[in-house]
């Protein structure tokens, strides 16, 4: 799909100010070793040997402090499985006690969501729950997602829709699925299988993470490679040490642009570095960014919000 150039950059002043989606990931552990991840092909390696594999409560209270104020969007979402977190569902619901406004989402794997910790999140307001799951049968789900039962996370999914239904929570339940080639062949029958069962169904494109994992040649992306990447105008990503990414592809930290118990999301937001990397991304000179020179996933992003328009449809 083209884009306008004059689309690019920030999309509104609450934008500007400050980021649009803050991505909170607190935890570089998973249960799962997927076989579209990069973290799994690689062993986790990017991890810091421990320091990060669970955020601290320090780091969630700064977040969620800086956060609170302003419209943006607070996805809890990881390197790893969030819930793998022992004390994640008290942390989501610290958030939800103190960002009035509830604009907060949590992406999971869903194979530890039972109906009572999903009963907890829903009831203190949280806006989605995103479930990870790429499939519609046991077979190509198991193919798919290494080392998760496919009974127990179907049965948490109807669980969760259950329990929201039963209560009148406002909670929108979507389901995501990465088109690959081990569910290629599936996606109408996958898309038909949840639509029937949650509110949404975001179908992603495959990404590589510069050749890490292959993706197929027959895979087309959403434009062209020299567009600019709307992430650098709509997110940052928190790991678990409180370190920001600019991308959320940036497994190795290569481009740590401050940490917020020492500076806020806001300054972070306008440093020297992201606007070195917008202006680069802006006049075309991508190479010229350290971290994008070897990005091949850039045509599989979207400046078409697909994820915020997701979350804006009626139930």
């Amino acid at each position: 799909m083209r884009h306008s150039a004059k689309i690019f950059g920030f999309r509104n002043k609450d934008a500007e100010r400050f980021p649009q989606m803050v991505v909170v990931a607190m935890s570089f552990i998973c249960n799962a070793r997927c076989i579209h991840c990069p973290n799994a092909a690689t062993g986790f390696e990017a991890t810091l040997k421990g320091r990060d594999r669970f955020m601290s409560w320090e780091v969630l209270k700064q977040i969620t402090a800086q956060c609170a104020e302003h419209p943006t969007l607070m996805r809890i979402s990881s390197f790893g499985e969030i819930l793998m977190h022992p004390e994640a569902i008290d942390m989501i619901c610290y958030i939800l006690d103190n960002k009035k406004d509830k604009n907060v989402a949590l992406t999971t794997n869903g194979s530890l969501l039972t109906a009572e910790k999903a009963r907890q999140i829903m009831e203190n307001g949280i806006r989605s729950i995103e479930f990870s799951v790429d499939a519609a049968s046991r077979d190509i789900y198991e193919k798919i997602r290494v080392g998760l039962s496919w009974r127990d996370t179907l049965e948490n999914i109807i669980e969760c829709v259950e329990v929201r239904n039963q209560n009148n929570y406002r909670t929108k339940i979507m389901v995501s699925v990465i088109e690959q080639p081990a569910n290629e062949r599936m996606i109408e029958d996958i898309l038909s299988f949840w639509n029937e069962r949650v509110d949404k169904v975001l179908l992603r494109k495959m990404l590589s993470f510069k050749g890490i994992i292959k993706r197929p040649d027959h895979y087309q992306g959403y434009m062209q490679a020299a567009t600019p990447c709307p992430f650098l105008w709509e997110r940052l990503v928190v790991d678990p040490l409180g370190d920001v990414r600019g991308c959320v592809s940036d497994l190795k930290a290569e481009l740590n642009i401050g940490n917020i118990i020492k500076t806020g999301l806001d300054k972070i937001w306008h440093a020297p570095l992201m606007e070195f990397y917008r202006k680069k991304h802006l006049s075309g000179k991508i190479t010229d960014c350290p971290l994008c020179k070897d990005c091949v996933d850039l045509p599989y992003r979207s400046w078409n919000y697909n994820y915020f328009s997701a979350l804006d449809e009626d139930i």
